[in-house]
């Protein structure tokens, strides 16, 4: 059995209510495809997502889910050096809903961790209310909407709408860069920057070059998962 069945059949004894036989699939699960680069894709999606639903219904998936959690990040703090590991802690703690503890293990870092790892943890320093921090490591947030931007543009350029895969990867495109776009929206407004942040979501708009992307930018920003419902629609009108 391959990974993939492996996890198709670790769904299927969670619905059946077989939690512990469960969990201990999720655990060898998230372990393996740490190991398998075809499968690695699966670790922070799949596998987390089903182990996290298994923490809300089993409290023991919890407990080991925290487990999980409190040896990444002692492992990191033990050898500060590992970006992607401090990720995967920051994701797990996002499943738990404790992004306090992302913010606490960010304060902990060495200065060099800091720096690589800021734009990861930036939502959890907002999210508790720490946005002169975040400001600290997001100083130029007109450079930023640039890049990001730049990078829409670039994409953008080998996309065909016409197509359904186009219009996919323009939404999730756009998705990224809006995503983009809110967190520097959410930072500037929380500093009470507020000029400011009317003037970044015009450039922001106005800096997409293309018609159909910077119309999917607007309306994502006046109507927050706009794109998501339609990566949505698309996805069903494709498998119907």
């Amino acid at each position: 059995m391959d990974i993939v069945q492996r996890l198709e059949n670790a769904w299927s004894i969670h619905a059946e209510g077989k939690f512990e036989e469960a969990l201990q699939e999720y655990i060898w699960l998230f372990e393996a495809t740490a190991k398998d680069a075809d499968t690695a894709s699966l670790r922070l999606s799949y596998v987390l997502a089903a182990w996290a639903k298994l923490a809300e219904e089993y409290l023991p998936a919890h407990h080991a889910l925290v487990d999980l959690r409190n040896h990444m990040a002692e492992q990191l703090l033990s050898e500060p050096a590992d970006t992607a590991l401090f990720n995967d802690i920051r994701v797990v703690n996002d499943k738990l809903g404790d992004l306090q503890n992302t913010y606490h293990l960010f304060q902990r870092l060495p200065d060099a961790l800091k720096q690589q790892t800021a734009r990861i943890a930036l939502p959890s320093l907002m999210a508790c209310g720490d946005y002169q921090l975040a400001r600290r490591y997001l100083q130029q947030p007109e450079e930023h909407l640039a890049q990001a931007a730049m990078k829409l543009n670039q994409q953008k350029n080998q996309i065909n709408v016409l197509t359904s895969e186009g219009m996919a990867e323009l939404l999730a495109d756009v998705f990224n860069y809006t995503t983009e776009v809110a967190l520097v929206l959410d930072l500037l407004n929380g500093c009470g920057d507020t000029a400011a942040a009317a003037i970044a979501r015009q450039q922001a708009v106005s800096l997409v070059q293309t018609p159909e992307a910077r119309a999917c930018v607007e309306a994502e920003l006046n109507a927050p998962g706009t794109t998501l419902d339609a990566m949505v629609e698309l996805q069903n009108s494709v498998t119907a």
